[in-house]
């Protein structure tokens, strides 16, 4: 199964089209459009800022090519085509937060497909705990818990004294 988180629009920018319709689901494994056609998939997805460092670092590989040798630079291009297939969408999940889109939840399926229907067909307990965390998130800093709410392995749970 593959995991994929899913974001929800910022409340302003909802236009007309209903937050169900425009929640995008960023799937958690190796991105191959990444990898293949890097702008052309950067370009589509409106990922900006990424496209700016990618053609810094298209460059640089070009002055080491001149400098340094060919070998050096298709080296180095390997390694960087590499490194945005494996963070692709951690990259695609950054932009997103900065446009104002909140990560609602994690959800797994065997395509798109099932993690849509998953995600909209969770019980109502789920849901709402989802929905009261957001409400958290968008309330500001001071009306979210000082602690994690996460526990991981052995350590203490949130709120108490070592």
């Amino acid at each position: 199964m593959t995991t994929y988180t899913v974001h929800a629009p910022p409340v302003s920018a909802t236009g007309g089209a209903s937050e169900a319709d425009r929640m995008i689901f960023v799937k958690d494994s190796f991105c191959w459009p990444a990898l293949i056609i890097p702008v052309i998939w950067m370009l589509y997805r409106r990922m900006w800022i990424v496209l700016c460092f990618y053609a810094l670092f298209a460059v640089a590989i070009e002055l080491a090519g001149r400098f340094l040798g060919a070998p050096t630079a298709t080296a180095l291009g390997i390694l960087g085509a590499l490194y945005l297939g494996v963070e692709g969408n951690t990259l695609r999940r950054w932009t997103l937060a900065r446009r104002g889109f909140a990560e609602r939840a994690v959800v797994d399926g065997r395509s798109i497909a099932e993690a849509e229907i998953r995600f909209f067909h969770r019980p109502a307990s789920a849901a709402s705990e989802v929905d009261k965390a957001a409400a958290g998130a968008a309330a500001g800093p001071a009306a979210r818990p000082s602690f994690s709410t996460d526990i991981v392995g052995l350590f203490p749970t949130p709120g108490t004294t070592r």
